[in-house]
Parts: C-alpha cells; structure tokens; sequence
C-alpha cells in the first residue's frame, strides 16, 4: 500500500518530448512495486527513508538524497525497507528528443544511481508540474520547460558506480545508516563514528565514497525529510515535528525547511492538501 499523488498525460506519439506521468508517493512498510516494464524513462528521488532497487543485472540499496533511473523496456522492482519505508518523488517522460538527451546525462541503464545534496528546486520542480490546469499549449510548453529543468539538475547529480551502491559494499556504511534509522534523531557524525568505533574523518571519507554524499549532508537531509513526510501526512504541529526530528526551535525547523524546498511548513502542509483535493 502507498499513499500516492500522481498525473499521467497524453501520449502524442508525433512529439519528440513529452511527459508521460509524474507523482509523488510515501510508502508503507515493505511496499512493493513490479515487476514492471515502462515504454518511457522514469527518474525517482527519494525523500524519505530507504528501500531497495532490483534490475536485472544488479540489486541496489537506496536512502534519502539518492535517486534511480529507469530505462524504457527495463523490467524492475523497487521495494519500501520495513523499518524505514521510503517516500519518493518521479517523472516520467519520452520522446526521440529524449533519447538524445539521456545520451548525454552519465546516467544509464549500467549505472543508473545519483545522488543530489540540495534537491530543492528538483522538488519544486515535481510540484509544479502536479498542479493541473486547463490543457493549453501555453501549459504544455510551461511543462515541457520544467522537464528540462528537472533534467539539467540530474545532468549535474552525482553519479554513483554499481560497485558502491549494489548491496552496500561497505559494512561500515551499513552499520552507520541502520544506527541513524535506529536513533534518530539523537545521533551525530561524532557519537555516530564512535558507536562504530571508527575515526570520524575516516568514516566521513569511507562513507562519502560508498553514498556520493557527506555524513554531515546525509543527517541533514534526513533530518529533514523525515520533518517534511511529518509535515505532510500527520497532524502534528510544528513544535511536536520540531521536538520529534531534533530541533531546538520552531523557528529552526522552519528555517531550514524553506530554505530546503522553498515554502514555509505551514504554506507547504497547505499546498500539499490543495494537490491531494484537485
């Protein structure tokens, strides 16, 4: 099960770009989606959590700040980790004009995972595009320029090797994202590294390589993701979201919240229960 807000759009097989579909999801524990084939490529980010990414040639254990590429004609399945499930975002989109761009994004079927260490626009960008409105060429073409956009930001992700992210090569790097899920939020990179028992500049560096992100950028980002998925599926208020995710202060949390995705909390719950009502 998932809790899901999504548009498909209509396929005009002369064009040579278009969207296909685009969508946000929180997933329930141990959600399973696939085995799936798309006659289109799909880009997810994840938000939230954690899960796992299967393809035919390899099996990928994501988190919060990575991302996943689907080819058209690629079977997959992705599944919601149990303690973690993961909430993510897509698009969707094809076209020839497509395939010459993915041609010239250093993500492929071979090496399909990217990380991004400020997503905010990204995500403006899926919001944007969720928002329906009268089916105008003006709109379209407004589409059409926020895809680009959402492909120009993964053209400057970080791509990440198959050897580092198919199973987690790293035990360390395992070990220390099963402790931030565990403790969350009373960890950081210092008490993190010294749970493992492991300098925490080397830990930095050996998790750096395996996750294409800083240990400091990872905690941030899911501070904060889990204070976004609060946000938007419970009514808590924002002192208990605060308290909950390991901020001092309100206005902390707000802060960073939009500096991250460019709303306030409170104009973000706000928008988020107009998009599930259209």
């Amino acid at each position: 099960m998932e809790k899901a807000v999504s548009l498909n759009f209509i396929s005009v097989p002369s064009d040579q770009l278009q969207l296909a579909n685009v969508g946000r999801s929180d997933t329930l524990s141990g959600h399973k989606y696939g085995p799936a084939v798309r006659p289109y490529y799909l880009i997810h980010y994840i938000l939230a959590g954690s899960g796992t990414f299967k393809t035919d040639q390899s099996i990928y254990k994501l988190h919060a700040g990575q991302g996943f590429l689907i080819e058209p004609g690629q079977e997959t399945i992705y599944i919601a980790d149990k303690n973690t499930p993961w909430s993510y975002v897509w698009v969707g989109f094809s076209g020839n004009f497509a395939d010459q761009l993915m041609q010239q994004i250093p993500l492929n079927q071979r090496e399909p995972i990217f990380s991004l260490n400020d997503p905010k626009r990204l995500i403006e960008l899926v919001n944007l595009l969720l928002l329906k409105s009268v089916n105008s060429t003006t709109k379209k073409l407004l589409n059409l320029s926020y895809l680009l956009e959402f492909l120009s930001i993964i053209s400057n992700a970080t791509i990440i090797s198959r050897e580092s992210t198919t199973s987690i090569s790293d035990v360390y790097v395992e070990k220390a994202i099963s402790l931030v899920n565990k403790n969350f939020p009373n960890i950081s990179a210092a008490s993190l590294a010294q749970m493992i028992g492991l300098d925490r500049s080397y830990l930095g560096k050996r998790f750096k390589k395996v996750t294409g992100m800083t240990l400091q950028t990872y905690l941030k980002n899911y501070k904060i993701t889990q204070a976004r998925h609060l946000i938007e599926s419970t009514n808590l208020s924002l002192l208990e979201i605060s308290q909950r995710c390991g901020y001092q202060r309100v206005d902390s949390l707000a802060r960073t919240f939009k500096a991250t995705y460019g709303l306030t909390p409170s104009d973000f719950r706000l928008q988020q229960k107009e998009l599930l009502t259209l």
